[in-house]
C-alpha cells in the first residue's frame, strides 16, 4: 500500500498562529550586529564547561546549539560528570521532555518525547554514534517498549531532540532523536582515565562499578585506538517473604567498546567500533504496593523468580570523505541483541481453576464436550489441570539482528546553500520463543531441563514442565532516501525543507507447537502473514536572527513509523495487519542570550496532530473462543500541545543556575472505535489523556564550584526533578486503570577536584528523600483482578562516594 499523509485541513487556527507569527517577526527589521561567524566543523569543539556553546550535529553538519533552530539539548561531558549521570535513563534529570518508562517484563525501558508514546515500533530514535540501537519486538510487536539502557562513560556529549526528525532520521524518530555521542580516539596522545564507585542503597545494600579508559596512538597521526571497559554491581531493594530472599532484584553489568580511527590523509577519516554489553538481573522490578502491610513499599512475593538477561553486540564503521565542496559519508552497521525475560504466570492459572464453571470455555475445550456443558467430575478434574501449572513462568529467549546501511552526501562550501541527501537500509530479524514452564515451589526456579513429553497425573494429562510453546520469527526490511537543504536567504533569514521517501515490508511467522486450552491456543502449524507500505514525510523550517543573541524559528515537520502484522496465534484474521501512524508537529520556538550570554534562555510551544496511533488492544472472551488476544491496532486520533523552556543562570564565577520544564498535554481527539468488527477492551473516549503521560515535568540545580588551594577546587550541587501524575489506561470507568502519582526527587553532590581536571572525588545522595516514584502500574486477569496491582518504581535513596583519575 502506498500512503502519502497531508496536512490536516480542518483545525488550522492554533498552526497558523504560528507560522504567522514567525513570518512577522522574520520581516521585522535587522536592528543587531552582524551575524557571528560559523562555528567550526570539527564537533570535538564542543568539549567545554558551557552547554549553551556545545557544537551538535544534529542537522548532520556542525553548527552551534544556541544556532541550531530546532528544540534540541546537549549535555557535555563536564555536566555529566557534575550530575554524576552513568547511564541513559539518568538523562531525564536534566532534560525537559524525556522520560524513561521501564516495562517491568524485560530488559530495557520505554523511551518518551514529548508525550508521544503508545505500543509498537519505537517512537523516539536511540543512536550509539552513527548506530541506531534497537529494541525487541516481543510477543506483543512492542519494540519501542524496550530501548537498552547504554552506559555514559567516555562521552564527548548527549543530543536530545525534541519533535519528528523523519526526513533525517526516519522511522524511528517519530517523537524525537537520542543521541550518544562517544569520544574518539586521540592521534597523538596516549592517555586514559580510571573510575569507580562504591554506594549503598536504602532498603537494600552495598554496590560498586569500576570503569577504564586508555587511548593509545598505533602510528601516530595516522592509526590510534582507544578502549573502554566498565562492571557494575547494583545491590537489589526488592524482598520476597514467600520464597525468603531479601533484595533479590540485583543486577550486574559488563561489557566495553574498542574504537579505532585511520586518517591517511586530512580529507579522509574511518572510524571503527565495536561494543560489548552484557547485563543480568535475578528478579524483575515488580513489586506489589498493595501487600504494604508492614511500612516496607518493596515487596515481591511472587512464586517464581524473574530473572532478566540482556546481551548486546554492535559492530560498525563509518566513512567520511571530503571531496572539496562534497562529503561523503558512508555508515554500515550490525548489532546482535540477545534478551530473555520472565514473569509469573501462576496467579493466571489460579484464577482460571478459581473462576471455572461447568460452562467454562476451558473445560468445554479441554474434554471435546463439543459445546456442552462439563459434567461435575470433569470440572473437578479442570480445575486439578489449571493448578497443577502454578507455580509457573513466562520464559521467553528472543534474538533480535539489525543490519544497517547508510550513506549521504553533503555540502561543505561556504556559499548560501547547505545541503544533505542520502539512502538509507535496514533489516531487521528477530526470533522468539514464548514458554509457560513449571517452577519449583521451594526456590522460584524454573524446572529444568525443558521436555514436552505429555505426563498423566490422575485424570489429568500435561507436559511435565512446558505447559505451552509458541515460536516467532518476526522480519522488517526498509529502504529510505532522504534529502534536506538550507538557503540564506540573507545573513539572518534561512529556509529549510527536506523529504523522505520510505518503503518497508514486514513478514511475521508463528506456530504454536505446545498449545493449552487455558490460554486459548491448539497446535497451530507455521502460519505467515505480510504487511508492506510506502510513502513521503516532509519538513519545513524557516529561522530568523533578530538580534547576535535572539533567533527565532517556526517549523512544520511530519513523522511516522512502519506499521506491522500481529504475531498473536489465534487473533480473528481481521485484526492481524496494521498500519504505520503518522503525525505533523508544528513549532515556534526562540533562542535568547542576554547579560553577555550570562543568561540563556530557550522555549518553544507547539502542536502535535497525530493520526491512526498504534495503540494496544485486547479483544474480549465472547470474541475469541473463551480467550483474550492482546494485540495491536490503529485506533483514534490524538493532539498534543505543549510548551518547554531551559534557562541556564551564570551571576557570579563558579555559580551555575539552571532550570528547564514542560507543560504537555495529550488527548484523544476522537473515540477508539472497534476495528474489524472486535470490540476494544480498554478503549479511551475523545477527549482522554493519553496513558503515561504526565502534564508536568522540571528540572532544576544550583552548582558553585570554586578553589581552596592552589589547584584544587570544591565542588557543591543539587538537582531536584519532578514528574507529575498519570493514569495508565484511558477510561477513568475501567476497572484496571490506575494513577501514577506525581513526584519530586532531590539529588545532592559534593567533593573536590583538581583544577585542570585530572582528578576528582564527590560525595553524593541520589533520591534524597526516599521517595516511591511510580513509573509503571499494571493489572488484569493475569494478575488477579483491579485489586491486584504490581507496579515498577525509581530506585530508593543511593548513599555513595565517586572517584576518578586521568593518567
Amino acid at each position: 500500500m502506498s500512503v502519502t499523509s497531508m496536512v490536516p485541513e480542518s483545525r488550522f487556527g492554533f498552526k497558523a498562529a504560528l507560522l504567522c507569527t514567525a513570518l512577522s517577526l522574520a520581516a521585522a527589521p535587522a536592528w543587531a550586529q552582524d551575524a557571528p561567524a560559523a562555528v567550526a566543523s570539527d564537533a570535538t569543539a564542543s568539549a567545554n564547561n558551557n552547554d549553551a556553546d556545545i557544537v551538535v550535529t544534529a542537522l548532520k553538519r556542525a553548527t552551534n546549539i544556541q544556532e541550531t533552530p530546532l528544540s534540541i539539548s546537549a549535555v557535555s561531558a563536564k555536566t555529566l560528570n557534575n550530575m554524576g549521570i552513568s547511564d541513559s535513563q539518568q538523562l531525564a534529570r536534566s532534560t525537559p521532555s524525556l522520560v524513561f518508562r521501564e516495562n517491568g517484563n524485560g530488559p530495557g525501558t520505554r523511551v518518551i518525547i514529548r508525550n508521544i508514546q503508545s505500543a509498537g515500533e519505537p517512537m523516539v530514535g536511540v543512536y550509539y554514534d552513527e548506530t541506531p540501537l534497537i529494541g525487541s519486538v516481543s510477543v506483543s510487536s512492542d519494540a519501542g517498549g524496550s530501548s537498552p539502557e547504554i552506559r555514559l562513560f567516555d562521552v564527548e556529549r548527549v543530543e536530545v531532540l525534541r519533535g519528528p526528525q523523519g526526513t533525517l532520521y526516519g522511522s524511528g524518530s517519530m517523537a524525537g532523536t537520542l543521541r550518544m555521542i562517544f569520544n574518539k580516539p586521540q592521534m597523538d596522545t596516549f592517555e586514559g582515565m580510571a573510575a569507580g564507585q562504591l554506594s549503598s542503597t536504602s532498603h537494600g545494600g552495598f554496590g560498586w562499578e569500576t570503569q577504564g579508559m586508555i587511548n593509545a596512538p598505533i602510528i601516530p597521526g595516522i592509526l590510534a585506538a582507544r578502549a573502554v571497559g566498565f562492571y557494575r554491581d547494583r545491590d537489589g531493594y526488592l524482598d520476597n517473604s514467600r520464597l525468603g530472599l531479601k533484595n533479590f532484584n540485583d543486577t550486574t553489568s559488563k561489557g566495553g567498546r574498542l574504537m579505532l580511527r585511520f586518517t591517511p590523509n586530512q580529507d579522509v577519516t574511518f572510524d571503527a567500533l565495536a561494543v560489548v554489553q552484557d547485563t543480568d538481573t535475578f528478579h524483575s522490578n515488580w513489586f506489589f504496593p498493595s501487600y504494604d502491610a508492614g511500612g516496607k513499599p518493596y515487596d515481591a512475593s511472587y512464586e517464581s523468580l524473574q530473572p532478566q538477561k540482556d546481551n548486546l553486540h554492535l559492530y560498525s564503521g563509518t566513512l567520511n570523505w571530503d571531496f572539496g565542496g562534497v562529503t561523503v559519508t558512508g555508515v554500515v552497521s550490525y548489532s546482535k541483541r540477545d534478551i530473555i525475560y520472565n514473569y509469573d504466570t501462576s496467579q493466571y492459572f489460579r484464577n482460571a481453576a478459581a473462576g471455572a464453571t461447568v460452562n467454562s470455555a476451558g473445560c468445554k475445550a479441554y474434554f471435546n464436550t463439543g459445546g456442552g456443558a462439563c459434567s461435575t467430575g470433569q470440572l473437578a478434574d479442570y480445575k486439578l489441570f489449571a493448578l497443577s501449572q502454578a507455580p509457573s513462568t513466562a520464559y521467553s529467549p528472543q534474538q533480535t539482528k539489525n543490519f544497517t546501511q547508510e550513506i549521504r552526501v553533503s555540502s561543505n562550501g561556504s556559499g548560501p546553500l547547505d545541503w544533505t541527501v542520502g539512502f538509507y537500509r535496514a533489516d531487521r530479524d528477530s526470533s522468539i520463543v514464548s514458554d509457560v514452564n513449571a517452577v519449583d515451589p521451594a526456590t522460584g526456579l524454573m524446572i529444568t531441563p525443558l521436555t514436552t513429553v505429555p505426563v498423566t497425573v490422575g485424570n489429568v494429562t500435561r507436559a511435565p514442565n512446558v505447559f505451552f510453546r509458541r515460536a516467532i520469527e518476526d522480519e522488517l526490511k526498509q529502504i529510505a532516501f532522504f534529502g534536506e537543504a538550507t538557503y540564506a536567504v540573507s545573513d539572518r533569514l534561512n529556509i529549510t525543507g527536506g523529504a523522505r521517501y520510505f518503503n518497508y515490508k514486514k513478514t511475521v511467522i508463528g506456530s504454536v507447537s505446545v498449545p493449552n486450552v487455558i490460554i486459548g491456543n491448539g497446535i497451530q502449524p507455521p502460519t505467515t502473514a505480510k504487511a508492506k507500505e510506502s510513502g513521503w514525510v516532509f519538513k519545513f523550517n524557516a529561522d530568523y536572527d533578530i538580534t547576535d543573541d535572539v533567533m527565532v524559528y517556526a517549523q512544520a515537520s511530519q513523522g511516522f513509523r512502519p506499521g506491522g502484522v500481529n504475531q498473536v496465534i489465534g487473533l480473528p484474521d481481521t485484526l492481524g495487519p496494521y498500519t504505520s501512524d503518522s503525525l505533523w508537529n508544528y513549532e515556534l520556538g526562540f533562542k535568547t542570550a542576554w547579560l553577555d550570554r550570562a543568561l540563556i534562555i530557550n522555549f518553544d510551544i507547539f502542536q502535535v496532530d497525530w493520526k491512526d496511533i498504534q495503540s494496544a488492544a485486547q479483544t474480549t472472551t465472547a470474541q475469541s473462543n473463551g480467550s483474550t488476544f492482546s494485540f495491536i491496532t490503529n485506533a483514534g486520533n490524538v493532539r498534543i500541545r505543549g510548551i518547554e523552556l531551559e534557562s541556564t543562570l551564570r551571576p557570579i564565577d563558579g555559580l551555575t543556575l539552571q532550570a528547564s520544564g514542560s507543560y504537555i498535554e495529550a488527548k484523544l481527539t476522537e473515540d477508539q472505535r472497534p476495528v474489524g468488527g472486535v470490540t476494544i477492551t480498554g478503549a479511551g473516549l475523545k477527549g482522554d489523556l493519553v496513558p503515561n503521560t504526565p502534564k508536568v515535568t522540571f528540572q532544576g540545580s544550583a552548582q558553585y564550584n570554586f578553589p581552596v588551594s592552589d589547584g584544587i577546587d570544591m565542588m557543591m550541587r543539587a538537582d531536584t526533578s519532578y514528574i507529575g501524575s498519570s493514569w495508565n489506561l484511558y477510561r477513568r470507568t475501567n476497572a484496571f486503570q490506575q494513577k501514577l502519582p506525581g513526584y519530586a526527587t532531590v539529588g545532592l553532590r559534593t567533593g573536590f577536584e583538581a583544577s585542570d581536571g585530572d582528578w576528582g572525588v564527590y560525595l553524593f545522595a541520589n533520591n534524597l528523600f526516599n521517595k516511591v516514584g511510580l513509573s509503571t502500574k499494571g493489572n488484569g486477569a493475569l494478575f488477579g483482578g483491579s485489586t491486584f496491582v504490581r507496579t515498577v518504581s525509581i530506585a530508593p535513596r543511593v548513599i555513595g562516594l565517586d572517584f576518578r583519575k586521568k593518567f
